[in-house]
Parts: C-alpha cells; structure tokens; sequence
C-alpha cells in the first residue's frame, strides 16, 4: 500500500508516516517522537483528527 493511501490521500501526512517509519528502522527514538509529535498536531489542525496518546 502507497504511503499515500495510508495517510488518507495527505501527502504531508505520508510524508510524516515515512519519517516516523524510517526513525523506527534506524532505531532514532529521537527522530521517532519528534516525528509522531508533528504528525498529531498536523492531524489536529488541519484534520480536525485526535491522534491517541498510545500512538
């Protein structure tokens, strides 16, 4: 599946998707949180969407 289709057609969200994706595969716990940090307040504000905190 495109990252594309997971996110919903959003490419800032795919975008996202991949970094948080590619921080889990180098094992960057920094980059990781970072990451889903920016993808909940983007899914917030122009989604209108409340990521859950376990995510």
């Amino acid at each position: 599946m495109a990252d594309e289709e997971k996110a919903g057609g959003c490419g800032v969200c795919a975008a996202l998707l991949k970094q948080v994706d590619k921080a889990v595969g180098e094992y960057d716990r920094s980059a990781e949180v970072d990451a889903r940090v920016k993808l909940r307040r983007h899914m917030r504000q122009i989604h209108g969407r409340e990521l859950p905190l376990a995510w």
